[in-house]
């Protein structure tokens, strides 16, 4: 079955009715080939805050924790970084969970998903990245630098 996403956004009140009127069309238009779903959620992340982000655990992975795979060292940050958001009293939207082996019988902890994050959650973890290697003395990328060059533009406007 083929599936046709349409996506509105909706940034104040004010377009309340608009947007209704939007999603009421939009159902009848659809209708017409079969049963419609209809999902209501939040901005997620860019492609570019993702790509900004790898960047950033790639320059941490290669100075600071070779020894480590990449993958390794993703885990870790991620990880710690959803701890740190939950002490915040904000928990990811989709955090790790605990999952039972049933073989071995011992928990397994599966981490957050940053394909998950929210748009808010990858500039948070932008900024938990930027912390990170501080405390390690990383000497960003050019990409990254390009990015907290970006970060701190878009905090002044």
């Amino acid at each position: 079955m083929s599936r046709r996403e349409v996506v509105k956004l909706i940034e104040d009140t004010n377009e309340i009715p608009f947007g209704v009127s939007w999603v009421k069309t939009m159902i009848e238009k659809g209708l017409a080939g079969g049963p419609v779903q209809i999902t209501l959620g939040r901005i997620s992340k860019s492609r570019d805050q993702e790509a900004r982000y790898h960047a950033m655990i790639n320059d941490i992975h290669r100075q600071c924790f070779r020894g480590y795979s990449l993958d390794g060292v993703k885990a870790v940050l991620v990880n710690q970084f959803s701890l740190e958001m939950a002490e915040m009293g904000e928990p990811l939207g989709n955090p790790g969970e605990k999952v039972w082996d049933w073989k071995i019988c011992e928990p397994v902890y599966v981490r957050p998903s940053t394909k998950k994050f929210r748009k808010a959650e990858a500039m948070a973890f932008i900024e938990f990245l930027f912390a990170a290697g501080a405390e390690f003395d990383v000497q960003w990328s050019e990409k990254a630098l390009a990015i907290y060059d970006e970060m701190r533009e878009a905090r002044a406007a």
